[in-house]
């Protein structure tokens, strides 16, 4: 049976979801509810949408079986929220619990899983199932990650009955900040933004050597920052860009590569950094202003070095831009420009001091009041009704992917295997700080595999970042590590999901269009451990010591993309390319003497490969004008 096809039950949906969507405008204007409150209402609209709108198999219809388990969902999640005060009052593991409520627990960490399996793929439910067992089977295991062992009743009553599982802190961002975020992404898109952005892109760098490539970039670092997805990031902005970049003459799988690292570096960079930003502030106790301006230099230097990667690819290769009838005038812009006021409004809300949630509800107003100055953006209520749907049903995927995260987290918690973990890093290097940062950085990319970006966050600095703390580095330099390199999972083999998605358009091998990413975006490898060991690339310390460090790192970053692509004023032989790396990693590493040393090898690099002090500056010209 199709339920879809049910006239009542459309109907009940688009009136669920309207409530889910009036439920966070209401708290964003008046404040949210007690976490107790708060977090299950959340998941209870979201569970019941679910598994009445996503099917068991992607292509199958929704069937009974959907409509069973929205009422399950009703049940379990319900039960939490109209018994919140008996929760709020009881004292984890200790107070009994009634059996209704321990079956209602059980069943509710089938559905988490459940729906997390519908809405982002299977790895996430996995790692989550598997923690289950891990909880269960502690007494059995060998060595450091034994523990005493759990009954079900412990595990269900920790994580479905208190703040530190289910409904632990990644529901609770994704009931607040999140799903704002993903409505104001969604009203944007309705209102022509990201066309907007696309063609200021093709205006700024359509017409240089490799533009196509180069709007893939600019676009995916404005558009990337608020979709919350590298993945959403790459369909929304490769479909236009990959075609463009094979039309010119880019490789499939080059132009798939660019995409997927452009895609993937919207997500680093601020002011939203796909909502992660918002999660590290919370998890740290810091402003979120001081995440973003945290996240703004190593930002800027990832996108700085694949601009110039493209050029000098396009260089090398003698890839032109687009035409200039291809290309649309300030003419075409001007008039659509007050489109991104409302990230404008944002980013003048949080400096204002309101909190993250208000500046997005503000801006979603914002949003849909410009959206009526011109016929083309203005929402009907027919386009107004879908904005609220698709917003709705994108919020199920980061619950169902927050609540899973909150089972991995609240088995960690229970166990104690976060700090077992720490201990089998240090045992592991033996307490060499280099190796233990190499064996953090392959865990983050192995446990971000697969999973949203503020999920991969969650999962990665639960884990990882008290071993990078017991090096002696600061909270916020080690959440930037993790954080960096449960990102760049999303390009890294063999589970690179950005890369599969870019895969998809470009038509090209995912594996070899993994393995040119993690070539184009080789700073992002690098850069994590610099910061490290110089706050001033995380914008700590004087303004003097912030600008020498910004300006040094930025020769390294122009040295490093000649070296990448082995042209840099002329064709590079496999020599002066490794000559160039080793460069480069000595201008880029902390220091000042390495970083003047490498700045002496790097002039006499230049002075050697282009004697003519104005080839570079020519060479920026577009080369079809």
């Amino acid at each position: 049976m199709d339920i879809a096809n049910s006239r009542y039950l459309r109907w009940f949906i688009i009136v669920w979801s309207a409530g889910f969507i009036a439920f966070h405008f209401y708290t964003a204007t008046f404040g949210v509810f007690i976490a107790q409150l708060q977090r299950p209402v959340h998941l209870t609209f979201a569970f019941v949408l679910g598994f009445l709108v996503v099917p068991v198999i992607k292509g199958r219809k929704v069937g009974i079986a959907g409509l069973m388990l929205a009422l399950l969902a009703l049940f379990c999640f319900g039960y939490n929220t109209f018994h919140y005060q008996e929760i709020t009052m009881r004292q984890i593991l200790v107070d009994p619990l009634p059996s209704a409520a321990i079956i209602l627990g059980g069943i509710s960490l089938l559905l988490v899983l459940e729906i997390t399996r519908r809405v982002v793929g299977g790895a996430l439910p996995a790692v989550a199932a598997l923690s289950l067992v891990y909880a269960f089977v502690g007494p059995y295991l060998p060595g450091v990650i034994a523990h005493k062992g759990f009954t079900p009743y412990d595990v269900i009553d920790y994580l479905c009955f208190g703040l530190d599982g289910v409904y632990g802190m990644p529901v609770g961002v994704s009931a607040t900040y999140i799903f704002l975020f993903i409505i104001l992404g969604t009203f944007l898109e309705r209102t022509g933004v990201g066309q907007l952005i696309m063609d200021l892109g093709k205006l700024l760098a359509g017409g240089t050597r490799g533009g196509p490539a180069k709007i893939a970039a600019l676009t995916s670092a404005l558009f990337g920052s608020i979709s919350g997805s590298a993945v959403a990031n790459v369909y929304g902005t490769g479909s236009i860009t990959i075609p463009m970049m094979k039309k010119i003459g880019y490789k499939p799988h080059i132009a798939g590569a660019v995409e997927a690292v452009a895609s993937t570096g919207g997500q680093i960079m601020p002011p939203v950094m796909g909502a992660a930003a918002f999660l590290m502030a919370e998890v740290l106790g810091i402003p979120y202003l001081k995440i973003c301006k945290a996240a703004l230099i190593p930002a800027i230097f990832y996108f700085t070095c694949l601009v110039l990667v493209l050029h000098f690819e396009a260089a090398k290769t003698e890839i032109k831009g687009l035409e200039k009838a291809e290309l649309p005038t300030w003419r075409d812009i001007l008039p659509r420009i007050y489109l991104l006021l409302p990230m404008v409004t944002l980013v003048v809300v949080l400096f204002m001091g309101y909190t993250a949630f208000r500046a997005a509800f503000i801006a979603i107003l914002v949003t849909l009041g410009l959206s009526f100055l011109r016929k083309e953006t203005r929402f009907t209520p027919k386009t107004f009704l879908e904005a609220l749907l698709t917003s709705a049903r994108r919020g199920v995927m980061i619950a169902g992917a927050t609540a899973s995260a909150g089972i991995v987290i609240g088995i960690i918690s229970l166990t104690g295997v976060g700090i077992t973990f720490s201990s089998i890093v240090m045992s592991l290097s033996g307490g060499i700080m280099a190796l233990g940062l190499i064996f953090i950085m392959i865990s983050c990319i192995i446990m971000g595999m697969g999973v949203p970006t503020t999920v991969a966050y969650i999962i990665v600095v639960t884990l990882a970042a008290p071993a990078m703390m017991d090096f002696g580095f600061s909270a916020l330099a080690s959440h930037m590590f993790v954080f960096y390199f449960g990102v760049l999972s999303m390009i890294t083999p063999p589970v690179e999901v950005a890369a599969y998605a870019a895969a998809d358009i470009a038509k090209a091998d995912p594996i070899k269009i993994g393995f040119s990413a993690c070539r184009i975006a080789i700073l992002a490898f690098i850069v994590p451990y610099v910061f490290l060991f110089e706050p001033a690339l995380l914008m700590e310390g004087s303004w003097g010591n912030i600008a020498l460090r910004f300006l040094l790192t930025l020769a390294g970053v122009i040295i490093l993309a000649g070296s990448i692509t082995g042209w840099f004023f002329k064709k590079l032989n496999w020599g002066l390319r490794f000559f160039s790396l080793i460069t480069a990693v000595l201008i880029i590493s902390p220091g000042i003497r390495t970083s003047l040393i490498g700045i002496i090898l790097g002039l006499a690099i230049t002075f050697f490969v282009a004697p003519r002090r104005w080839e570079l500056i020519k060479s920026l010209y577009p080369s079809n004008r």
